[in-house]
């Protein structure tokens, strides 16, 4: 089944320097994130199956979906799933994705997660699942969500946030974007509940988790540049006791590595009937 975009055409040249960024940053590392294990194997990922799980939707939405680990997994619960991004590259991963997994109920489509090409009230479903902090208009996002679900419909959302503390907060943001310079900002826990609050949205249910990593291969999958690579692990290796605690900064068995994991917060919730 093929939904009916209002419009299908690509942003033009006036498309903000941030989407820009984010396309370039997505339709060069599309592949390493399709191979990506903290992308495609979390706690995040187990969260969200949890919360479809015993419900069937007509037509679902995954917002930003990358290679489209979040369309497979609530695919099984939904007629149809649109896999939307603003990287074609990202987009065709989906499409191999889907047919690795003989997924036959998923449909692809170009589009900005803050200016939605689908008309009003079109899915019982919309997620989004570790994106947002690319975004560099949060309201518009929530909006479009809430714009395009049904009366009563579910929007679930999962992004890595960050802490309350300025300190490690702004060590956090500045590793973040000059690893990829598509970052825009991790928001709290307090911020997500406050901002889908004022979209008019209930919050039924939400979560804390983490995601693990190590820094070869989170510098890897962004083909960060060998240059800020050597400043990023100066970074990390300068960071304060209280900033190694919260973003679990440790030692592996590789000397020349290390693990961290940056918290992660999902919520469930619901627009009004």
């Amino acid at each position: 089944m093929m939904l009916q975009t209002e419009c299908n055409d690509k942003p033009d040249s006036t498309t903000s320097t941030t989407h820009q960024l984010a396309r370039d940053q997505f339709e060069a590392a599309a592949q390493q994130y399709a191979n990506s294990a903290p992308h495609q194997h979390s706690d995040s990922l187990d969260i969200v199956r949890k919360w479809v799980a015993g419900n069937r939707y007509e037509t679902a939405l995954d917002i930003a979906t990358g290679p489209g680990f979040t369309a497979f997994a609530i695919a099984p619960y939904c007629n149809t799933v649109i896999a939307s991004d603003i990287s074609e590259a990202m987009l065709d991963q989906v499409k191999v994705g889907a047919t690795q997994r003989l997924l036959a109920n998923i449909e692809t489509e170009f589009a900005d997660a803050t200016a939605l090409p689908f008309p009003d009230a079109a899915f019982a479903l919309v997620t989004c699942r570790t994106a947002p902090h690319h975004f560099n208009d949060i309201p518009a996002f929530i909006n479009e969500a809430a714009r395009t679900l049904t009366p009563g419909g579910t929007f679930i959302l999962v992004d890595t946030t960050t802490v309350d503390d300025p300190e490690p907060r702004k060590w956090h943001h500045e590793v973040e974007l000059a690893r990829d310079p598509s970052h825009a900002r991790s928001i709290t826990p307090d911020e997500w509940t406050n901002a889908l609050q004022r979209a008019r949205f209930t919050v039924a249910d939400s979560a804390l988790t983490r995601v693990n990593m190590t820094f070869r291969d989170w510098v890897t999958r962004s083909n960060t540049p060998e240059h800020v690579v050597r400043a990023l692990e100066q970074d990390f290796a300068n960071a304060t006791r209280k900033t190694r605690k919260l973003f679990d900064i440790a030692p592996t068995d590789n000397a020349a590595d290390v693990s961290f994991s940056w918290p992660v917060f999902a919520a469930m919730a619901r627009k009004p009937a």
